[in-house]
């Protein structure tokens, strides 16, 4: 019998494109309704991600050859994420399965057209151009998927988040950030205008929570006088998060480049004001202010000015939340997202 079959990394991993894939199992994808997953990425060792990497190639090989794939739907992304595929997505081609392209990550135009020389290029667009449809998180992803998949069905599909538990918010001055360490997340753009909070609240705390490489944080945090303001707790789990949003006065998403973050979405859902940058389709989500604020990304005083008043505002903090809330649950929430996704199985199917 002949199923769909999902690849992507384990919903163990960290990292946005996992915490998908783990609120879709965990909400019912793959039982019982023609749908297996197959994790093709875990984290550690690059002997361990190899090994789960081949193994699962070795597996979604042999049933294609056994004829008993459907559909494979490849959750995708730039950089490793785009070449761990490319073996899968080329075995489908070779066995004239149809294949989904599920678009991840900010910055996939710039992989195609700045990272990889000629050859990998024509490479990168051949394996994409054989794509049955593609799914993209903004309206920028669905134009290139567009481009470069020509006899694709391509369609925004929304980010799944699971109804948070109903822990009672009790917010103070916080501000959460959760997500990886890096320039590109703004996380240093975030701290010179926590600088600037903390001065008009000093009794503001600023919590960095993801994995990555902390050490410059702590450095800049130290010249700026804050460092006894810092938390750094490292990566945490759902139930972790669920604790700090609980907490937050607002959650802050200061990225150069996104699509559609699930940090966002787990925020909005768990009843946080947000303040995130015009990036990717947050913009959209937050309608520009009615569900969230939003400033440029870089603007150090725009961000500092809107988590400002975030936290002196209990009236604006408290309509964020609730309209915030109401927009996830429904347009977001994991139950419609799955019953669309498997509509769209069928008509692909068909």
């Amino acid at each position: 019998m002949k199923s769909i079959v999902m690849i992507g990394p384990s919903p163990a991993s960290r990292g946005g494109m996992a915490s998908v894939i783990a609120t879709l199992l965990a909400h019912g994808y793959g039982n019982g309704d023609g749908c297996r997953f197959i994790a093709t990425q875990v984290d550690g060792s690059r002997a361990r991600k190899a090994g789960r990497a081949l193994a699962a190639l070795a597996q979604v090989a042999g049933l294609l050859a056994l004829g008993r794939v459907a559909l494979l739907h490849v959750h995708l992304a730039s950089g490793a994420s785009f070449w761990r595929k490319a073996a899968f997505i080329g075995a489908a081609r070779l066995a004239g399965c149809p294949v989904l392209i599920h678009l991840h990550g900010g910055q996939f135009a710039q992989f195609l057209d700045q990272r990889l020389g000629r050859r990998r290029r024509r490479l990168a667009l051949a394996l994409l151009a054989g794509a049955r449809a593609g799914f993209a998180l903004t309206r920028a992803s669905a134009a290139l998927l567009r481009e470069h998949c020509p006899q694709a069905e391509i369609e925004l599909f929304p980010n799944p988040v699971a109804p948070a538990p109903s822990l009672p918010r009790a917010p103070g001055a916080n501000l959460l950030f959760v997500g990886r360490l890096e320039a590109g997340k703004g996380v240093f753009d975030l701290l010179h205008a926590f600088a600037r909070v903390h001065a008009a609240r000093p009794d503001a705390r600023l919590v960095l929570a993801g994995d990555g490489d902390a050490r410059p944080l702590e450095a800049l945090a130290e010249k700026l006088g804050l460092l006894d303001s810092l938390s750094l707790p490292g990566w945490i789990d759902a139930e972790q998060r669920r604790a700090l949003l609980a907490t937050a006065g607002v959650f802050v998403l200061p990225s150069h480049h996104e699509q559609l973050p699930m940090s966002l979405l787990e925020a909005m859902a768990a009843g946080a004001p947000v303040v995130a940058t015009d990036v990717g389709a947050i913009g959209e989500l937050l309608a520009h202010g009615r569900y969230g604020t939003v400033v440029p990304p870089g603007d150090i005083d725009k961000l500092a000015a809107a988590i400002l008043k975030m936290l002196q505002d209990n009236i604006l903090a408290d309509n964020i939340s609730a309209r915030g809330l109401e927009r996830v649950q429904s347009e977001y929430h994991v139950e419609k997202v799955l019953a669309r996704l498997r509509r769209r199985y069928e008509e692909l199917l068909q």
